[in-house]
């Protein structure tokens, strides 16, 4: 047996790299705690067998990688990622070459399988027998991938907190991310870097004693249009396998690890790339997009406050009472930008009644819509019914972000994967989908549960990359279920929950009937931040997050719990000097609000007191600023 490891510089994290009987493994620990148990490596592809008969050829010297970059949206506006690298090299029985780069960072580690040659060379990629063996003595949070089915897979299940190992309630196994806490550690495991179109994997059903393993896509999705396999081009580097780690779950909250792992920036020139806030009119009204009367008060919405932009849904292309070139025109005179709703289309999809559509999925169309819609002015397009992590819809991704960017629109997708930090790569997708979000308010079953998942989103699905959830609903749409949340928590979403785009779902009636502070707080939140912390919480139960804007802080908390939950929230991450915070917190019924002006330093706590499924948000400013 030889082994070698690679530490990160403060040598908290180790990865460990063992080759046996001619097999490779690898285990994980943080602070000399197991994450990762001894754990198989293995990759095939249809000439060659990368999962025995291997031999070492070579190691890398370590390489430092000390990387600073910019992000539009995310976590962070800055961000300074330090790591050590090694790639090391080994030979099957046939002399086929396999590489393994692995880095480790303060917050994490990361592996991926690498084919170094011939330049030039197809070969197609069958299978792997990637293992995850995480220590049965803790929780997970995790997401059963959805079975195939006409709107599915989404990511659009609901979030069970499980003991590790728990099997997955159908053959299709867990999706991706997974946060848990085997050995008292907190582990975020996902995938990064799918720079390059290849499949994207997710975990098998049984994960006997925490043995989990990778699964490819469902062979059933797209319906036969394409392989679960992926054909690539030598030399080759499959996705980053990531490992966030850290002694408290807020470093997955935190971590921006997930685009450090992905490709630089494709963008010469950002400044067309416009983050922002967006008025949607289909979460209340499903035929509204279709008429422009019903359209006209979501944009004089946007326009009364200050949010940039008004999404038109599917169906706009046979608007009644006016033409979209008319909502174009007026929203234009008010300062509102537009996004248009597609279906991809395609052969593999099968929502044959909602278009436009067979236009996005269609290389000579799509340009030609595009280019149409630059001449237009949209500023955006929402892409709709993906419903694969097969190969052929990730290049489905790439392309339409590639030609977007041509034409210099912005791209939100739904119906979607996870993201696996294509907004660094491509700056102009500005959100995903790939979340239950506010439109399954239509059933009952997620109203009741609604406060609990918001608690767990923070820490799994929106902690690796933006999430177009939909936020803030305040009144009760006629095909929805009325929300169970108080008006408090779900104003609190607008901060919790990360996103270049922030569609807000409600009416214009349920945001300018409520109290003036509510309504100036709307006008003022941003979507891009500078800084994040986790404050505290858990999965489940709790979270109190605070962002900064500029020298502006806002902090939003929300109760996972029926019952009131109080906390006290430390303002430490101020700097020296006197503030007003502007609080905004559950009043004395569900759908009323308290506010409060408050002279603050980060010497002081803020203590609230949340309803059950309630919460707050407060807005912190240096004195003189506001």
């Amino acid at each position: 047996m030889t082994t070698w490891q690679l530490s990160n510089e403060a040598e908290t994290l180790t990865y460990t790299l063992i080759l046996e009987d001619t097999r490779l493994y690898y285990a994980v620990a943080y602070r000399g705690t197991p994450v990762i148990e001894r754990s198989p490596l293995g990759i095939v592809r249809a000439d060659a067998d990368f999962t025995a008969g291997l031999t070492w050829i070579a190691t890398s010297d370590t390489r430092v990688i000390d990387e600073t970059y910019r992000m539009l949206i995310g976590k962070q506006s800055a961000i300074a990622h330090r790591g050590v690298e090694q790639v090391f090299t080994f030979q099957n029985a046939d002399g086929a070459l396999l590489e393994l780069a692995v880095r480790a960072y303060p917050d994490g580690v990361a592996f991926r399988y690498g084919f170094p040659g011939p330049a030039g060379q197809t070969v197609v990629v069958t299978g792997e027998t990637t293992g995850f063996y995480i220590p049965p003595n803790g929780d997970a949070w995790m997401l059963p991938y959805d079975k195939v089915a006409t709107w599915a897979p989404a990511y659009e299940n609901e979030f069970r907190q499980v003991a590790i190992g728990t099997a997955a309630p159908e053959p299709t196994g867990w999706a991706f991310p997974v946060i848990c806490n085997p050995n008292g550690v907190w582990l975020l495991l996902t995938e990064a870097g799918l720079d390059t179109p290849f499949y994207g994997i997710h975990l098998e059903q049984d994960a006997p004693g925490g043995r989990y393993r990778a699964r490819l896509p469902e062979e059933p999705e797209t319906y036969g249009v394409a392989p679960q396999t992926a054909t690539v081009t030598l030399p080759f580097h499959a996705p980053w396998r990531t490992f966030i780690i850290g002694p408290t779950a807020g470093v997955a909250v935190e971590s921006s690890l997930v685009y450090t792992l992905s490709a630089p920036s494709v963008l010469a020139d950002t400044a067309w790339v416009k983050p922002g806030r967006v008025s949607w009119s289909w979460w209340s009204d499903m035929n509204s997009q279709m008429d422009y009367h019903l359209l006209v008060p979501f944009v004089d919405l946007a326009a009364g406050l200050h949010w940039e932009y008004s999404l038109v849904d599917y169906g706009w292309h046979e608007m009644r009472n006016g033409a979209i070139r008319d909502l174009i025109a007026y929203a234009d005179a008010r300062g509102v930008g537009l996004f248009l709703w597609y279906n991809s289309g395609g052969a593999h999809n099968q929502v044959l009644d909602a278009g436009p559509r067979d236009i996005m999925n269609d290389p000579a169309r799509r340009r030609e819509e595009m280019a149409r819609l630059q001449a237009w002015g949209i500023k955006g397009i929402k892409v709709d019914f993906m419903q694969s992590d097969k190969q052929y819809v990730m290049q489905l991704y790439h392309d339409i972000l590639r030609d977007a960017a041509d034409f210099k629109l912005l791209v939100n997708f739904h119906g979607a994967t996870v993201p696996r930090g294509w907004s660094r790569t491509f700056p102009h997708l500005l959100s995903m989908e790939a979340v239950a979000g506010a439109e399954q308010y239509w059933s009952e079953r997620f109203a009741d549960v609604a406060h609990h998942l918001h608690t767990i989103y923070p820490y799994t699905r929106n902690a690796v990359g933006p999430m177009d959830y939909t936020p803030v609903i305040f009144g009760d749409a006629p095909q929805k279920q009325p929300h169970l949340t108080t008006n408090a928590h779900e104003l609190a979403l607008s901060v919790a929950f990360e996103s270049g785009l922030q569609h807000f779902a409600d009416t214009p009636a349920a945001y300018l009937s409520q109290p003036q502070g509510v309504q100036d707080f709307l006008k003022v939140v941003p979507v891009t931040w500078d800084e994040t912390r986790h404050l505290a919480g858990v999965p489940g139960a709790l979270l109190v997050i605070a962002r900064r804007k500029g020298d502006v802080w806002y902090v939003a908390g929300l109760n996972g719990l029926t019952t009131p939950q109080p906390v006290a929230v430390p303002l430490t991450f101020l700097a020296e000097g006197d503030y007003t915070a502007t609080l905004i917190h559950d009043g004395a019924a569900p759908r009323a609000f308290a506010l409060q002006s408050l002279a603050v330093t980060r010497a002081v706590a803020l203590t609230v007191e949340m309803a059950g499924r309630g919460g707050f948000v407060a807005r912190i400013c240096p004195v003189g600023l506001d």
